[in-house]
């Protein structure tokens, strides 16, 4: 990936499963990637350390009935930093001329300000919050100089990249050195904030694998993959040269879609039948009961609700269960059930919400599974 004499850069902030499946592999083989890890005390970026940047991508699954079975080494990631014990490398990578992406996914929590940021003085070590890092990173790449960078938040919130942009300038007007005016109008107009959509299921593989020797890195991934992105009349160029990259004018229909039926369903079976005792996404569309019942809380409430929005999704919604039906793939409901209560806002509260709307009555199942939050 070149731009002139020089190599792109790109900074990843997640060192999980999602991103190893999803976007790392599709980056230029150059070891463009540095990993971030944001959370402290957690060993995300020891272990890719460890393995040199090195891991596996098992793609798995079922593709219009055809069975697909391949792997791949990624080789993408030059090195991992950990952002709270190693803030003045972060620095030093955010100061290159040649970073042009920001890329991240950590989780919808993770767009969100934190109040031990709020001090009037700009911090000299790392910030506690994501966009409080962004905002500081910035800082330093407009203090020496240098160009804007894209930033390309994987977060699944709705207008992703303009809720960073936001957040980074609320935080950013909380500190006192941060709150000229010329460096606010630079973070707008010199950085790029790319709302976006992603759509790909990563798990862990399950034993026997295709590659020898241990590899706790590895991720398998569903051969569906999607990274719908709104188009800001910016270089397009910018990202990876890759089919499964798609610039639309309006996300609206690709973020309702995804996010009320696969990621509506998956937090509707957390609800219902992780505390039944099921424990895998298979396991709810193999047994009989549940199965009725999904099909039922989709068929009669999800999409009827889209449907009055003026979207029909019959073949997206044939498609997903498809793809809950891989025979490959141990989706753990446990998984799925981390940052519940925020999943239920974004995923079930706005179907049931416009459900009652339309229809003046409040949907049955909709309901049971806002009413399970409690147990979960």
């Amino acid at each position: 990936m070149e731009n002139g004499s020089h190599t792109l850069k790109i900074l990843q902030f997640g060192t999980g499963r999602f991103l190893r499946g999803f976007f790392s592999p599709i980056a230029p083989t150059d070891r463009s990637i540095t990993v971030v890890q944001s959370r402290p005390q957690a060993d995300g970026a020891q272990r890719i350390n460890q393995q040199g940047g090195n891991y596996h991508v098992w793609t798995r699954g079922l593709k219009s009935g055809r069975i697909i079975d391949e792997f791949e080494q990624v080789q993408t990631i030059n090195q991992a930093l950990d952002a709270n014990t190693q803030w003045s490398e972060l620095v030093e990578e955010a100061l290159k001329p040649e970073l042009t992406l920001v890329v991240s996914n950590t989780t919808a929590e993770g767009l969100q300000l934190d109040k031990r940021d709020e001090e009037s003085g700009l911090p000299g070590t790392c910030p506690h919050s994501f966009p409080a890092k962004i905002g500081l990173l910035l800082w330093h790449r407009y203090c020496a100089g240098l160009p804007g960078v894209t930033l390309l938040p994987l977060e699944l919130v709705e207008q992703n990249g303009s809720c960073l942009h936001r957040l980074v300038l609320e935080q950013t007007a909380q500190w006192t050195v941060t709150q000229q005016p010329e460096f606010r109008n630079w973070l707008g107009s010199e950085n790029r904030w790319l709302n976006n959509l992603v759509d790909r299921i990563v798990v862990s593989p399950s034993s026997p694998t295709p590659w020898s020797g241990d590899d706790p890195l590895a991720v398998v991934g569903e051969p569906f993959r999607m990274l719908a992105i709104e188009q800001d009349g910016g270089d397009q160029r910018i990202l990876p040269d890759d089919a499964m990259i798609q610039w639309t004018d309006d996300l609206s229909p690709f973020f309702l879609r995804k996010v009320r039926i696969l990621n509506g369903l998956h937090t509707a079976m957390v609800a219902k039948f992780l505390p039944m005792g099921m424990a895998t996404v298979l396991e709810c569309v193999q047994t009989a009961s549940s199965r009725e019942w999904l099909d039922q809380l989709l068929t009669e409430e999800i999409l009827p609700t889209l449907e009055h929005q003026g979207l029909s999704e019959n073949q997206f919604a044939a498609d997903v269960m498809e793809r809950f039906e891989n025979p490959f793939f141990e989706h753990r409901l446990a998984d799925i059930a981390n940052g519940h209560e925020t999943k239920l806002a974004i995923r079930i509260q706005p179907t049931a919400d416009e459900f009652y709307s339309a229809f003046g009555r409040r949907p049955d199942k909709l309901t049971e599974v806002l009413t399970q939050a409690n147990r979960i």
